[in-house]
């Protein structure tokens, strides 16, 4: 009995993970869809909006022109060296 427990439990959990997987990927699906139907409307609208890209707020204009509103300070610790589950401290 106890065995068939283990056996079920490794087996949600299984379908968990790829529950999971499938939901993140619906959810960044559908992240990426609102994105541009916001952008789309936001355009038709005459509204500008304010993107981020290469360290720097860009003011997109409905006509498409664009204007950098402000540069952005690249972070000053190295990102690749950071791992999962890794404290960090404030100086």
């Amino acid at each position: 009995m106890n065995n068939r427990r283990r056996h079920i439990s490794a087996r949600t959990k299984s379908r968990k993970a790829i529950l999971s997987s499938k939901e993140d990927s619906a959810l960044l699906d559908s992240a990426k869809i609102a994105s541009s139907k916001a952008v789309r409307s936001s355009m038709a609208l005459g509204i500008t909006i304010k993107v981020i890209r290469d360290h720097e707020i860009i003011a997109v204009n409905p006509d498409r022109s664009f204007k950098v509103v402000r540069k952005i300070a690249k972070p000053s610790i190295d990102l690749s060296s950071l791992r999962k589950g890794m404290i960090l401290e404030r100086k």
